[in-house]
């Protein structure tokens, strides 16, 4: 329930305002980097040994100069293994294997409205933005654990997870239409089995993921210049 009330705020502090707006424009962009695992198999703690490729493509559509709506598709390796931590490591269990997540999110960029003024017209800058929403994501890792016994070999995997993407970045204009970018999420979700161990861990708190890296992406805004000119 405290997840689903997290994932409502997040939509009505970044989606509800564009309905109050009229202008419209689009963004494409691709952002590769990389994805790190948190859950049973990992301490609190970030290891290097857990970092792994993954990338992300994603549609905006702009209902003002500051609010988008977000569709995004990540996809990127996620591994853990208990040797990685001495805590853990008398259990051994691991697991690897790809992750595909569908998203929807709403977005904030502080200095949209001053980027394409309405008064001085499109002005190169730098600035922050932040985002939230839902996710879905496909999981079918190979599991092992470190003994025949193991409390979790018995359990049915699942292999779709829900989860809440929240994060944000910075974007730098090289032109109109041309836009750089460093980005950074978390993924929490409503799984505790993403890394295939619940028994023998702790049940009581679910898996989650990250992802960061740049992103390059580009504009087709034309009507939307023309509509601000007319401000």
């Amino acid at each position: 329930m405290k997840f689903v009330k997290l994932m409502i705020a997040g939509w009505l502090l970044f989606a509800l305002p564009i309905f109050s707006f009229s202008q419209k424009f689009w963004e494409v962009g691709v952002s590769p980097g990389v994805m790190n695992y948190y859950g049973d198999l990992t301490p609190p703690l970030f290891t290097v040994k857990e970092v792994f490729a993954g990338g992300q493509f994603s549609v905006r559509r702009y209902f003002d100069r500051e609010h988008a709506i977000r569709v995004n598709i990540l996809h990127g390796k996620l591994a853990g293994d208990d040797h990685n931590f001495d805590r853990n490591y008398l259990r051994g269990n691991r697991f690897e294997g790809r992750l595909t997540e569908f998203s929807v999110m709403g977005e904030l960029d502080f200095k949209g409205r001053k980027r394409f003024s309405s008064k001085n017209g499109y002005q190169k800058m730098a600035s922050l933005y932040l985002f939230g929403g839902g996710s879905v994501a496909y999981f079918n890792p190979t599991v092992h654990y470190g003994t025949a016994e193991s409390k979790d070999a018995d359990l049915d995997y699942i292999n779709w997870h829900v989860g809440m993407p929240m994060g944000g970045g910075v974007r730098i204009d090289a032109n109109e239409r041309l836009v750089f970018g460093l980005e950074l999420s978390y993924r929490f979700t409503i799984s505790d089995f993403i890394d295939g161990t619940q028994a023998s861990g702790n049940a009581y708190k679910n898996d989650s993921y990250t992802f960061g890296g740049i992103s390059v992406g580009y504009r087709f805004f034309e009507k939307a210049k023309a509509e601000v000119e007319k401000k």
